[in-house]
């Protein structure tokens, strides 16, 4: 049955490629040092790697509880050491705090989860315009309303994994990082107010009327 389940989880997610030159990219040779560059030229392939073992493991959960399609069958995740915020569209993800030279120590397999949530912004597009959730809270920031089911199923999946190490380093990151101030805010309503199973239940509301 895990076996099937895994196999399931790769027919859904999508291929991803993660993508930056040993060079750098045009962006980054315009904004970067390039000692930072060449790390995190030597960086992707274990980065690639990293996710290739990961990636299944979170669609097999997500795959498990909503079913919703994903957009895409195949798409390039594009690294940055620039001051850049890691973003879903285009799909940027910033690895500073994961090159060798760094003074942060986030959690083994950071990388992925970071990577996971951007993804799922993708996923839940289409639970956008008939979520009651997000009608409750329509005063709330756009960046508010646009984590919610994000970070459910961030949650989900991390709970589900048994990741305790990250889901208490996301934790802390969303309700103590100051320029995260709307994450805090999307964070305490799904894990403190709703509960992330609100979250996940019209998802697979969404699932049932988009198969």
């Amino acid at each position: 049955m895990i076996a099937f389940l895994f196999a399931a989880a790769l027919a859904a997610m999508p291929k991803i490629d993660i993508v930056y030159p040993p060079f750098g990219t045009i962006y980054d040779r315009g904004c970067a040092k390039q000692e930072l560059i060449a790390e995190a030229g030597k960086l992707r392939s274990s980065l690639q790697s990293e996710w290739d073992a990961e990636g299944p493991k979170y669609f097999s959960v997500v795959s498990q509880e909503a079913s919703l399609p994903f957009p895409y069958r195949e798409m390039q995740a594009y690294l940055s050491v620039c001051d850049v915020s890691t973003m879903s569209m285009p799909l940027i993800i910033n690895v500073r705090s994961f090159l060798p030279s760094s003074k942060e120590h986030p959690p083994e397999g950071d990388f992925s989860e970071k990577l996971f949530h951007e993804l799922m912004h993708h996923y839940v597009a289409p639970v956008h315009n008939a979520s009651a959730l997000r009608a409750k809270y329509a005063n709330e920031h756009a960046v508010v309303l646009n984590h919610l089911h994000v970070m459910a199923l961030e949650k989900l999946a991390l709970t589900r994994l048994g990741k305790t190490e990250e889901l208490k380093y996301l934790d802390w990151e969303y309700r103590t990082d100051p320029p995260r101030a709307h994450y805090k805010r999307a964070w305490e309503i799904v894990n403190d107010i709703e509960g992330y199973r609100a979250f996940i239940k019209e998802l697979q509301g969404a699932a049932r009327t988009n198969p």
